[in-house]
């Protein structure tokens, strides 16, 4: 891998020199805005009476507020430090530019969106030129076509989190998911500089061609539907109370099955009919769940709330911890 990453190194200027005809990026439209910090007050009262306000201390806690509007997009103390979005694409844009081939830059698509507000943002950008195709074990074939997203927050909800991975564009009904690479965490404090994504997202960039090998390896690697459940039983085990129901109803412990484990298998249902019946399909299954606010997959109080894409990214989380869980491996691992 350090080969890999060192050619990559050699040859930027030389691939810089091949993108000098490429015309810049998409801007951040949607995820723009700024934030600064603003003083808190308290007003003390006498015999009901609110006196002046009087400043809080920074130590206890200062408010976030996006300039563009003046919502309040968290309080943090004194040692949390604001890094605006437009700061951190910078960083990104170089490392993409610096590395990827001249065509892979053809056709570069901005993707943005954000949750409470624009206290939580994420925002990136995905690459037609830059793909591959995955023949499936259906015979069918997916398109795997490299992205990079960063999440922000201004509120304390994430860290920095800088994600590479790959667009699967399904050819069934148009359906999408969203594979992960790898991601790394920076925390919102003085200490971190947006510099030191570029030569992480470098090496992540190198890594792809890795990546897509493995997956091309999953896509073909045959495995039950009862070893898929297995999987999914695993790590999303039935409640307390969802056993304490299925118990009324007469059936015994061993099967029952959370609500969550069965969505999936339903899920996973339509993936083995459309990729096969492999571990591609099951991490397909997955990473659906992980991408979609969708029927199966409703987001808790999304039609009240702007909570979408923040429940996405913790899904994230929650299917990453699975791949890398034990009874996943013993399926995954080549």
């Amino acid at each position: 891998m350090n080969d890999i990453v060192n050619n990559l190194l050699s040859n930027a200027s030389a691939k810089a020199e091949q993108n000098e005809t490429f015309e810049g990026f998409p801007p951040l439209d949607k995820c723009s805005y700024n934030a600064d910090f603003r003083p808190m007050f308290y007003n003390i009262t006498k015999d009901g009476i609110p006196n002046q306000p009087f400043p809080i201390e920074p130590e206890m806690g200062r408010a976030i507020v996006r300039t563009d509007n003046n919502d309040i997009l968290g309080i943090m103390k004194k040692r949390y430090a604001i890094c605006n979005n437009e700061d951190l694409i910078v960083p990104v844009q170089e490392a993409l530019e610096d590395t990827l081939p001249k065509g892979a830059m053809n056709n570069v698509k901005l993707i943005e969106s954000t949750a409470d507000g624009g206290s939580v943002a994420r925002f990136g950008y995905h690459f037609d030129g830059l793909g591959h195709e995955i023949r499936q074990l259906s015979g069918s074939a997916t398109q795997l076509n490299f992205m990079v997203r960063v999440v922000n927050s201004f509120g304390g909800q994430t860290a920095i989190r800088v994600q590479a991975g790959a667009l699967d564009l399904v050819c069934t009904n148009g359906m999408t998911s969203q594979k992960e690479l790898g991601a790394q965490n920076w925390g919102h404090t003085a200490g971190f500089k947006p510099e030191y994504i570029k030569p992480w997202l470098t090496e992540q960039i190198a890594f792809y061609e890795t990546k897509v090998k493995v997956w091309e390896q999953w896509a073909n690697r045959e495995i039950t539907p009862e070893q898929a459940q297995a999987v999914l039983d695993a790590n999303y085990p039935a409640s307390e109370s969802e056993i304490a129901r299925a118990e009324k109803k007469g059936m015994v412990v061993g099967e029952i099955q959370s609500r969550k484990a069965r969505a999936m298998m339903e899920q996973l249902d339509k993936e083995f009919s459309d990729r096969g019946t492999t571990v591609w399909a099951l991490y397909s299954a997955l990473t659906y769940y992980s991408s979609h606010n969708s029927e199966r997959f409703k987001v808790k109080n999304s039609d009240n709330r702007d909570n979408v894409e923040r429940t996405l990214i913790d899904r994230e989380r929650e299917v990453s911890r699975v791949e890398a869980s034990e009874s996943f491996q013993e399926l995954a691992v080549v």
